[in-house]
């Protein structure tokens, strides 16, 4: 009996991550297509970096920036490039968007009318939503995969039982 709930609570918490990482993916989704319908005002870059982060596994880059507009007399300051956009490994994508966004660059700004200070930069679906929606995916099948080995592991014979014709048990 432990030792089911513990299994439970296991691929409990991978299929958790596999649904954080779709409804993360599907919010970006939903959002970036939203933006192209919002109105633009002009914005002006304040600050750039480009972040290398370097772990066990590699480094993985990103562009940071900030913005500031003013879309309704209130000047707000956003750092949304594209909803969805995470570092990753691939270093010429993230400094493409680096060196296109240097401080005192001119941008046109994309702002939700209902809530202006949610800002992107761009709109659309990008590869890290792309990626975000696939790798969740794959990983919930797959996890929802090993679940269903393990659950049909468990299961008897009798569904094969019932259907078979034994004349003598040899016994």
């Amino acid at each position: 009996m432990g030792g089911q709930i513990a299994l439970t609570l296991f691929f409990g918490v991978f299929l958790a991550i596999g649904a954080a990482m779709l409804f993360w993916g599907g919010r970006s989704y939903y959002y970036s297509q939203q933006a192209a319908h919002w109105p633009t005002t002009p914005g002006d870059i304040i600050a750039s970096d480009f972040r290398v982060n370097s772990d066990s596994d590699g480094d993985t880059y990103e562009a940071k920036v900030e913005y500031k507009y003013n879309p309704d007399g209130y000047e707000r300051v956003g750092k949304t490039i594209a909803f969805g956009y995470t570092a990753s490994s691939g270093r010429k994508f993230h400094w493409e968007i680096h060196e296109a966004l240097p401080v005192g660059a001119q941008v046109a700004v994309r702002y939700d009318p209902s809530k202006p200070d949610r800002s992107v930069l761009t709109h659309g679906v990008n590869r890290s939503i792309l990626f975000i929606l696939i790798f969740g995916a794959v990983w919930t099948i797959f996890t929802g995969g090993i679940v269903a080995m393990v659950v049909l592991g468990e299961t008897s014979a009798n569904g094969m039982l019932q259907n078979m014709v034994i004349y003598s048990s040899g016994r």
